[in-house]
């Protein structure tokens, strides 16, 4: 669907609303070609690198590869998109002292074909239904993934990451906030100006991200030793599970 066929976007607001059902352009792929599809991925991979996406994962690989005596991490990257986060992730921890060999899955074939480097592990699958054994990862991340679905659908998302996690999980996404949301429709009037999807997009992330406390509740029912929802400017939030 074209951003014409989608319900306006809501007016800036002071407080804080729930999360929102709508529904992103390319939560059905089908409604863009792939230059407009390649153009939104473009567009993701900077928001990552620039707005802290990247960023935020790396003090918890990190840490994680410490606590663990890791010289190494095998790492599952969920609803990788083109594959620029973990190709990020592993080239800053590299500079840390911890090399990353990672697999990227996403359910999107279009999306693999187009974001696949060869040499790369980039997978098709299914986030609710993992094609991997128990415990085939040291973790499994994501980033601006899990505000795609449901507090339902999320759990089960977050429970299939734990099931093929040997260590822990770290999820990065967007907090829900008054000020990110009205940033989001600053950047569709400016720098995204151009690309009408992400224009629309961007925005209706914030409004379906979650909050700290949203998070929490989600992880609380999870087998983890140890669950921490971490706050890294500007506005995200990292769900840190560690496994025994």
């Amino acid at each position: 669907m074209r951003p014409h066929d989608h319900p306006p976007l809501p007016h800036p607001f002071r407080s804080l609303p729930e999360r929102v059902e709508m529904a992103e352009i390319l939560d059905d792929s089908s409604a863009v070609d792939d230059a407009e599809l390649e153009r939104s991925l473009r567009a993701m991979a900077q928001v990552n690198r620039r707005l802290g996406g990247n960023r935020s994962l790396v003090p918890h690989l990190e840490g994680l590869a410490r606590a663990r005596g890791l010289g190494s991490l095998q790492v599952l990257d969920l609803g990788t998109g083109s594959g620029e986060t973990p190709r990020a992730l592993r080239r800053r921890l590299l500079r840390r002292g911890v090399e990353v060999h990672w697999t990227g899955l996403d359910r999107n074939e279009r999306v693999v074909r187009l974001g696949a480097r060869p040499g790369e592990a980039m997978v098709v699958g299914d986030a609710f239904r993992l094609p991997f054994p128990d415990h085939s990862f040291d973790a499994v991340t994501s980033t601006l993934f899990l505000h795609h679905f449901s507090d339902a659908a999320a759990a089960t998302v977050l429970g299939e990451a734990a099931r093929v996690a040997r260590h822990g999980i770290f999820m990065s996404d967007l907090e829900r906030h008054p000020l990110h949301y009205l940033g989001a429709r600053c950047l569709g009037a400016t720098l995204w100006r151009g690309d009408p999807v992400t224009r629309y997009d961007g925005p209706i992330s914030v409004l379906r991200g979650y909050t700290r406390g949203e998070l929490q509740r989600l992880g609380d029912a999870l087998p983890f030793r140890t669950l921490q929802v971490h706050r890294h400017l500007p506005f995200r939030v990292v769900l840190a599970g560690v496994l025994s």
